[in-house]
């Protein structure tokens, strides 16, 4: 790990060198048209319940409360505890379907489980919803659900383009 820090800080260090040492571009093409790069940006590390928070804040939702991390990992996503390093949710009292869950792993080949376990839940509340409270069905029609580096999250509000806006503060 101090490795691979080491290596990240020590391109980081040569990448700013390079650039100070070129002219002014403002990339540019020929055509005008600006250029694509082409480097990915590393997922910057955060709090879950920091995320979450600021979604409940901010975000469009009229029944939301704290859940429980140990309750959602196991009962909720059917997800092994052991492979969360840390996580935070919010979810409803069952008579709306706004959820928010910030999920971090511990091995990022663990995210492609945690997103299918959260697709898993969404169409589960789609066909409970559609039965029970038809008017929720779109909420979950447009749900936020974005994998980063190590994080999963699912927001499923009244406002999908305010949580998606929320959500890309965070995740890249």
């Amino acid at each position: 790990m101090k490795k691979k820090i080491a290596l990240v800080l020590t391109l980081a260090i040569c990448m700013a060198g390079l650039t100070a040492c070129g002219g002014k571009d403002d990339n540019k093409s020929d055509s005008g048209k600006t250029e694509s790069t082409t480097v990915q940006e590393e997922q910057k590390d955060f709090e879950c319940s920091e995320l979450a928070d600021k979604l409940k804040a901010e975000g469009s939702f009229t029944d939301l409360a704290a859940l429980d991390s140990k309750i959602a990992i196991e009962r909720l996503y059917g997800l092994d505890p052991e492979q969360i390093e840390a996580s935070a949710f919010y979810s409803n009292s069952n008579a709306t379907a706004e959820d928010v869950a910030v999920i971090k792993v511990k091995d990022e080949s663990y995210t492609a489980t945690v997103k299918k376990a959260i697709e898993d839940r969404v169409a589960e509340q789609k066909a409970s919803f559609k039965d029970y409270n038809a008017a929720e069905v779109p909420k979950l029609e447009e749900a936020v659900i974005k994998v980063s580096g190590k994080y999963v999250v699912l927001v499923v509000s009244g406002d999908s383009a305010k949580a998606k806006d929320i959500v890309g503060e965070y995740l890249k």
